[in-house]
């Protein structure tokens, strides 16, 4: 079934409705339509249209934050056999459906990915009571009830909304992409292409390079880089429909859910499978996972298994001990969000944490910290302007308390199964510590940032006569103008 997805425009208008009824990804115009006069083509006449409605309604479409319109992405499986038409057809019904059939709206189609999506834009104005349409709490609830149902209707399977990997770019990625963010969409339509050719993680790697870009992994994350280009493009940047979990899935075609070890806890590796000890079980439990599942970074290990599939541990000699499904996994392996203090406790209980337990535990609490600390930090360099270089050097100080976060979670797991088996965990101390100094370095990084940009924010003047500038905290101070 499709998935939906809402956002609000509140800008640009015309540039929105040129990108979703870009002819080269709705074959020419033909899966794109709308209500507001008879010529797709001009973004302008149809943007024009949308702000007359919304100037008869109470604010009209000029107040402060008024919302020009309201962008619906219904994205489609791949697994399902949606033709362009088909698509087409359930949008239309979909959009007079959630809009009673008195809201003007745009639908395009497009064609371009591996996966089929409409992109719907809804005028907020009512035409026959002058009303503003709301979103309120349970809309996208609802939305998504009529679409499944619409699904339904054509023989399309259920597909349940967290659990898509296949999913179109977030709001503000389509924007970047109608300001000209065309090397990403090239790089996106590599990526599919890759994925529908490839049967495990090396031949993607291999179908990508012959199409010209290099993908390499560090930290759980993939760089893309396009041959004859100095630096990569990170994952994140490409939206959630490109980072590991969600490549993994497009090339097995299942959804898939991920659990991470490391390389310690491996016990035998073949040609076609690594079985690894099942952490708290005091080595009674084993999982055996197939070689093209696994992606391995450095001595982390990731697995993506498929979560319609049954999991096999077996037992010390190789038999049969129980089975669960992925979700059972996350009771001995850390659930990939899961915060590093929460796990930490989970995994040692009230036992050791005095002694290296408890070291492991501060560890996973200055981790947690500092990767709240580069949040808030990255809202204030944007709300102080500070351009994109600052935010770039943040996205890089993200990205390696990530980096430590994974280490750190599969240090908790062999440290706890250490003591579970009475080994020594003199070397796990030693890397432990290495880890807290990286994460020192990194604290102090983010604090030299976090007063360079304190120190160099303009002061935001207001007609009042006070002046704000940025507090030691981020927060606000405020003093009196000098008269």
């Amino acid at each position: 079934m499709a998935v939906v997805k809402i956002g609000k425009i509140k800008g640009t208008l015309a540039r929105s409705i040129t990108y979703v009824t870009n002819p080269g990804k709705t074959d020419g115009y033909r899966w794109a339509s709308t209500t507001v006069g008879d010529d797709i083509a001009d973004a302008e006449s149809i943007a024009r249209g949308f702000e007359r409605a919304l100037d008869a309604t109470k604010g009209g479409s000029r107040r402060r934050g008024a919302v020009l319109a309201l962008h619906v992405i219904q994205s489609f499986d791949p697994a399902d056999p949606v033709t362009p038409r088909l698509a087409h057809l359930i949008g239309e019904r979909f959009v007079r459906e959630i809009t009673g059939g008195t809201h003007d709206y745009v639908i395009a189609t497009h064609t371009d990915r591996a996966h089929v999506h409409n992109h719907i834009l809804i005028c907020p104005a009512d035409r026959i009571t002058g009303k503003v349409m709301r979103l309120r709490k349970g809309t996208l609830v609802e939305w998504r009830k009529i679409s499944d149902r619409l699904c339904h209707e054509h023989g399309l399977h259920t597909l349940m909304p967290e659990q898509s990997g296949r999913v179109a770019p977030s709001i503000g990625e389509l924007h970047l992409s109608a300001r000209g963010g065309s090397l990403k969409d090239r790089l996106r339509t590599s990526i599919d292409t890759a994925c529908m050719n490839a049967h495990d993680f090396a031949g993607f790697r291999r179908e990508l390079m012959a199409l010209g870009v290099d993908a390499t992994v560090r930290g759980g994350r993939i760089t893309y880089t396009p041959h004859g280009q100095a630096r990569g493009i990170r994952d994140r940047r490409l939206g959630v429909a490109y980072n590991m979990l969600a490549v993994m899935g497009k090339i097995h075609r299942r959804t898939l859910s991920e659990i991470t070890f490391h390389d310690n806890m491996v016990t035998r590796r073949t040609d076609t499978a690594v079985t690894v000890r099942v952490p708290g079980t005091h080595g009674r439990l084993h999982l055996a996972i197939p070689c093209d599942r696994l992606v391995r970074d450095g001595r982390i290990w990731h697995a993506y298994l498929s979560d319609d599939v049954r999991q096999v541990l077996t037992d010390q000699d190789g038999g049969y001990a129980r089975s669960t499904d992925c979700e059972g996994l996350y009771a001995w392996f850390a659930r990939p969000a899961l915060r590093l203090e929460d796990y930490c406790r989970q995994r040692f209980g009230g036992r050791d944490l005095t002694g290296v337990g408890g070291r492991a535990l501060r560890q996973a609490i200055s981790c947690d910290r500092l990767a709240d600390s580069l949040r808030e930090l990255k809202v204030l360099a944007r709300a102080v302007d500070e351009g994109d270089g600052r935010l770039a050097t943040l996205g890089r100080l993200a990205d390696s308390v990530e980096r430590n976060a994974r280490h750190m979670r599969a240090l908790i797991a062999l440290i706890a199964d250490s003591h579970d088996r009475g080994a020594d965990a003199t070397g796990l101390e030693a890397q432990l510590a290495i880890e807290e100094r990286e994460t020192r370095d990194l604290a102090s990084d983010a604090l030299a940032l976090r007063r360079l940009i304190a120190r160099i924010a303009p002061a935001a003047e207001r007609p009042d006569g006070i002046r704000r500038t940025p507090g030691r905290d981020g927060g606000r101070r405020v003093r009196r103008r000098s008269r």
